[in-house]
């Protein structure tokens, strides 16, 4: 059965990236990500049209990555920290750090259908720094919302440049997706 419509999202997790010097990386255990309302990916792409004989001989397309935007209703401080360059100082307060290194992340989330419910790992992210927005009360209050700017790049899996896996319900990893580190695929076998 396919799906006819896709809605929802949850279970959004991310999970540090730790570079090797073979050029390989190493993923850390997941961590939620709460408060989740919309995600967009827009592939970063581009095509050329080759030209001979008066006509369009061949197309050439490419694709690069993703520009994801992640919308929260709140930041947790654990992100902040683990990704981008927050510190904790010696009263707990929360501290933005201007000269840090942003680390690279893993991105998962889930959405549902009528029979797959997919869930999603993006392997080699880069979150842009945050902005804050807030504003007063009025006669309705209206929640603030923190939106991550997010872009995806592709890994390197034996021959193949990938940039994320897509489990559906009934894969053999689907229940374990989202608990175990996110693991790259085996493709070809």
């Amino acid at each position: 059965m396919s799906n006819k419509v896709t809605f929802g999202l949850k279970n959004v997790h991310y999970s540090v990236a730790t570079p090797n010097e073979d050029d390989s990386w190493d993923f850390g255990t997941p961590k939620k990500l709460n408060g989740a309302q919309e995600l967009s990916a827009e592939v970063i792409a581009g095509k050329t049209d080759v030209y001979a004989d008066d006509k369009i001989i061949a197309t050439l397309a490419s694709s690069s990555g993703s520009n994801i935007t992640l919308k929260l209703t709140e930041l947790d401080d654990d992100f902040k920290v683990d990704v981008l360059g927050f510190a904790k100082d010696s009263n707990g307060n929360l501290v933005e750090v201007i000269n840090h290194r942003t680390k690279t992340f893993a991105l998962g989330y889930e959405i549902q259908g009528d029979a797959k419910s997919r869930r999603i790992w993006y392997f080699l992210c880069t979150a842009s720094p945050i902005s804050d927005n807030t504003k007063t009360k009025a006669e309705s209050i209206e929640p603030n919302e923190v939106s991550i700017d997010i872009t995806a790049r592709s890994i390197e899996v034996g021959n193949y440049s990938v940039i994320r896996t897509i489990a559906k319900y009934g894969d053999t990893n689907y229940s374990s997706f989202f608990t175990q580190v996110p693991e790259l695929p085996v493709i070809g076998v």
